[in-house]
C-alpha cells in the first residue's frame, strides 16, 4: 500500500558514512530516511528520500554491562540478536515486537515499541539511557540523562547543539502545564512526539486495571517538579520521532532480567465480546501478557500445513482466545498465579473452556502462533487480501469492549 521510489540507498558501515550520507542529503537539500528492518505498517520507512539502511553492516552489540544492566548497540542490530547475545547472562530486552526476528534496535527507537510484555515492560522509550546521532548540519551529539546545571551548560554551546538545548527548555517551560493538562493518560499511547517526557509527565505499566491516578488513566502516573529544578534527557524526546529529529548511529539500553519461568492460560470464549470485557478482570491478576487472537486468525491457522500443527491447545472452536501468560522466579509461584485466575474465571464465569501450559516447548508453540497472525492473514487465499495499514490503536481496557 505504502510504495515509494527512494532517491538512493546508502548500506553505512560506521559512523563517518553516516555522516557523509548527512552532509551529501544536506548539500542537496534532500531528506534524509533511516530505515531499519521494514517492519512497521504504516509507511514510516519509506519516502522519495535519501534512504540510510542500517541492517546490512552497523549491526553489532558493541558493549554489554551485565550489572547494570545495559548494552551499547548499532541501530540495525535485530531484537533477536540481542536477546540472543544477552540470554547466557539471564538478561533481556524488554519491549518485544512480534516481529523480533527482523525489527532492529533504531526501527524500535524511531516507532517506541511495545510488544507483548508492554504490560510488565512500558515501551521502547522506557529503556533508553542516551542516544549517539548526528544532527542535520552533521554534528554529533550524545543524548542522555542531564542535570540543571549541565543543561544550562549545554545550553551556551555554540552552534546548532547549543540551540536545541535553548529552545527545548523554552518550549518546555513554556508549555510545561499544557503538556500536563492535554497529554493522554495511557502508557501505551505513541502517537506524535513525546513532549511528555520534557515535562516529566509518564503514565507507566503497573496498576493497569485500577490506574495509578484518578482511576482512569490505566497505570501509574508521575510527574517532576516544574521550572528549572529538572534535568533533561533528549534521547527520551528522540524516541518515537521516526527519524525526523535526529539520524542515530548508537544507543544504549537498559536491559532487564529474564524470568526465571512462565505459564500460560489459554482462556477459549464462544463471543469476541466476552472476551474484551472480561480483559480489565484478568488486568487486575498482575499477568506478564494478554493477547487476544480471533476467530479469523484460528481458522486460517487450521488450513496452514505449519501452523495447524500448533492447534492442539485449542478446545472446540471459539470465537476468540485470550494468551494470559505469567512470570515468576520459580513454578510454584506461576502455577499460584493461574490458579488465582482460574478461580476467578469459575466465580465471575467468562470463557468456557482454558488450557494451561506450563511446558516451556508448548508455550512457545503457542507464542509461534500468535506471532503468525499477520503473515495468514497476508497469505489468505484468493484475489482479495487484507491490506494492514494502521499499525496499532491505543485504548485504556475498560473502555476495550465498547470500542
Amino acid at each position: 500500500m505504502y510504495q515509494v521510489e527512494p532517491i538512493g540507498v546508502v548500506m553505512p558501515r560506521d559512523a563517518d558514512d553516516v555522516q557523509a550520507a548527512v552532509e551529501v542529503a544536506r548539500r542537496h537539500e534532500v531528506a534524509l530516511l533511516p530505515r531499519g528492518g521494514g517492519t512497521s505498517l504504516t509507511g514510516q520507512t519509506v519516502n522519495r528520500a535519501l534512504v540510510l539502511d542500517f541492517s546490512r553492516h552497523m549491526n553489532r552489540v558493541l558493549e554489554v554491562d551485565a550489572e547494570a544492566p545495559w548494552a551499547r548497540v548499532e541501530p540495525g542490530l535485530v531484537q533477536d540478536e540481542l536477546n540472543h547475545h544477552v540470554r547466557p547472562l539471564g538478561l533481556l530486552f524488554g519491549p518485544d515486537t512480534s516481529t523480533s526476528n527482523r525489527a532492529t534496535l533504531g526501527g524500535m527507537l524511531g516507532n517506541n515499541s511495545g510488544g507483548s510484555h508492554s504490560i510488565a515492560y512500558g515501551l521502547t522509550v522506557d529503556h533508553v539511557v542516551e542516544v549517539t546521532a548526528l544532527l542535520v548540519d552533521g554534528t554529533r551529539v550524545v543524548f542522555g540523562d542531564v542535570t540543571p546545571e549541565e543543561l544550562a551548560r549545554r545550553g551556551r554551546l555554540p552552534g546548532l547543539e547549543g540551540q536545541i538545548y535553548r529552545e527545548v527548555g523554552r518550549i518546555r517551560d513554556a508549555y510545561a502545564d499544557e503538556v500536563r493538562a492535554r497529554y493522554p493518560h495511557h502508557w501505551r499511547r505513541v502517537a506524535g512526539y513525546n513532549l511528555n517526557e520534557l515535562v516529566g509527565v509518564g503514565v507507566k505499566p503497573g496498576s493497569l486495571a485500577g490506574g495509578g491516578g484518578d482511576g482512569s488513566d490505566g497505570g501509574g502516573v508521575s510527574s517532576d517538579p516544574p521550572g528549572s529544578a529538572r534535568g533533561l534527557n533528549m534521547a527520551r524526546l528522540i524516541v518515537g520521532s521516526e527519524g525526523t529529529l535526529v539520524t542515530i548511529v548508537e544507543t544504549k539500553v537498559r536491559l532487564v532480567r529474564r524470568p526465571r519461568t512462565t505459564a500460560l492460560d489459554v482462556i477459549h470464549f464462544r463471543d469476541l465480546q466476552e472476551a474484551l470485557e472480561s480483559s480489565q478482570s484478568i488486568l487486575e491478576t498482575g499477568p506478564y501478557a494478554v493477547e487476544l487472537t480471533d476467530k479469523l486468525i484460528l481458522d486460517l491457522a487450521r488450513g496452514n500445513i505449519e501452523q495447524a500443527q500448533r492447534m492442539g491447545f485449542v478446545q472446540g472452536d471459539p470465537a476468540a482466545i485470550l494468551i494470559v501468560e505469567y512470570a515468576g522466579d520459580s513454578d510454584a509461584e506461576v502455577r499460584a498465579k493461574v490458579a488465582e485466575l482460574e478461580a476467578r474465571r469459575a466465580r465471575e464465569r467468562f470463557g468456557y473452556a482454558a488450557t494451561l501450559a506450563f511446558d516451556p516447548a508448548e508455550q512457545q508453540s503457542i507464542w509461534k502462533l500468535r506471532k503468525a497472525g499477520l503473515g495468514l492473514l497476508l497469505g489468505m487465499k484468493g484475489d482479495k487480501k487484507p491490506i494492514a495499514f494502521v499499525e496499532d490503536t491505543a485504548v485504556h481496557p475498560k473502555h476495550l469492549a465498547e470500542f
